[in-house]
């Protein structure tokens, strides 16, 4: 009797420790949940990127993804033709490494796609590429990588919006992603853009785009099948959809972005020439050569004010210098801003060279002793587009620091997307560019 309770008292001991290893991991899972929560970057209601595009770690520089034959072409392709996209990135370090490359198709608003990748691709559904050249500088040296497709291991059967994601082969780590799309090129589309003024409180121009569009014999229903965005300057996570269609005249649709929704008509950038790293007694004051990388001290910006007109660049990757000389530098920013920005402000830097992401490694700090807001950034020699934004929110501030308010020339990207009534996937029938006027 005794050894029966011994045993029915030690089972008891047992479920109670089980029970208390259970819940030992599942409050240490918890709390693992909760720090990398932390960890993660922030989400921002207007950022410049797609959600699911993940930056590069810092190893990978200078990436770009672009029309082969034309450095600042958006990456757009047409199906079934010649066309090529380049994908460039310069890796850090003294030895080569093996990536792997995949593709997933889209929803015109970046969700997964419903088709298999045996519908969308011929070849493979992953690619490895190694092959690289090694730079001359040695400060610090690096390695660069160029794959081209589509080519006989990987090929598109669909059109529509793409994700490209690249990933380390040694330990299978996604480094980054990049969108792009394949287009169809059916039928006919011309877009204009026409300029409002003084309806915005700062009296800034609004660019308000329209276009026309003869769809393909098989498009039955236009106004139920096809939709439509627009995209300024190549910013892909700041598209617009079009709510305002016409389809009265046959074999034709004309649409429109309605007034309360205008893009702003002369966005601003601010220019970087740093294809040399040279004292020029101009935008750049000072080089520090014995620093490893070396140390590129550019002259101040100035909140409100410039002495030249912004600019609109095409590409969104900036232009590196392509060729096995071309150094990198630590750049130092300075900005002076008025008296209506406090000292406490959430203000980042912004530009080609990273990938328009915020991050900590690009935010500006106020040195009390200058009056001047500091940071710095990693690039490559080359020219590159910039901004200083604030944070405020969860939001991207990214007007209250503009400087001359001058009007600029703006690039828009029309889409016209067709819901395939077989697969339900979005094809992608005709993308048209077009460049609004500057004064």
């Amino acid at each position: 009797m005794l050894n029966r309770i011994e045993l029915i008292t030690s089972s008891f001991l047992i479920s109670i420790l089980l029970l208390l290893l259970i819940f030992g991991c599942t409050s240490l899972e918890t709390g693992s949940r909760e720090v990398n929560n932390r960890q993660r970057s922030p989400e921002f209601q207007n950022r410049f990127t797609i959600s699911q595009q993940k930056a590069p770690p810092r190893e990978i520089q200078s990436v770009q993804l672009y029309r082969k034959g034309s450095m600042q072409s958006a990456p757009i392709i047409t199906l079934n033709s010649s066309e090529k996209l380049s994908l460039e990135f310069d890796h850090l370090g003294e030895g080569t490494k093996q990536f792997r490359l995949t593709v997933s198709h889209r929803s015109k608003n970046w969700e997964e796609s419903p088709l298999p990748p045996d519908f969308y691709l011929t070849g493979f559904s992953e690619v490895y590429f190694s092959n690289a050249s090694k730079s001359f500088s040695q400060r610090p040296s690096y390695f660069h990588y160029t794959y081209e497709f589509p080519n006989s291991q990987l090929n598109f059967k669909a059109s529509g919006n793409y994700l490209l994601s690249v990933y380390d082969y040694n330990n299978n780590e996604l480094l980054f992603t990049l969108p792009f799309f394949v287009t169809e090129n059916q039928g006919s589309l011309d877009t204009r853009v026409e300029t409002l003024y003084v309806r915005r409180d700062d009296l800034r121009p609004e660019d308000q785009p329209f276009s026309r569009y003869r769809y393909p014999d098989f498009v039955e229903f236009p106004q139920f099948d096809l939709s439509y965005m627009y995209v300024q300057n190549q910013f892909w996570g700041r598209y617009r959809v079009v709510e305002n269609s016409d389809t009265a005249t046959p074999e034709v649709v004309n649409f429109h972005l309605s007034r309360d929704r205008a893009f702003l008509g002369n966005y601003e950038f601010n220019a970087l020439d740093l294809r040399s790293l040279r004292a020029d007694g101009q935008q750049i004051l000072e080089v520090q050569q014995g620093e490893i990388p070396p140390k590129v001290i550019l002259r101040r910006d100035i909140q409100s004010f410039d002495v030249k007109p912004g600019f609109a660049p095409d590409g969104r990757f900036g232009i590196p210098l392509d060729n096995r000389s071309a150094s990198y530098a630590n750049v130092q920013f300075r900005l002076e801003t008025s008296g209506m920005v406090s000292g406490d402000e959430n203000i980042f830097l912004l530009g080609d060279f990273n990938n328009w992401t915020i991050n900590n490694d690009n935010r500006m700090q106020y040195n009390v002793e200058s009056d001047l807001w500091e940071g710095q950034a990693f690039i490559k020699e080359g020219e590159y587009a910039y901004k200083y934004v604030m944070v405020k929110n969860g939001n991207i501030d990214d007007l209250s620091l503009d400087r001359g308010f001058q009007r600029t020339g703006q690039n828009y990207v029309t889409f016209v997307y067709y819901k395939d009534p077989t697969r339900n996937y979005d094809r992608l029938l005709k993308v048209e560019q077009t460049q609004s006027r500057s004064f």
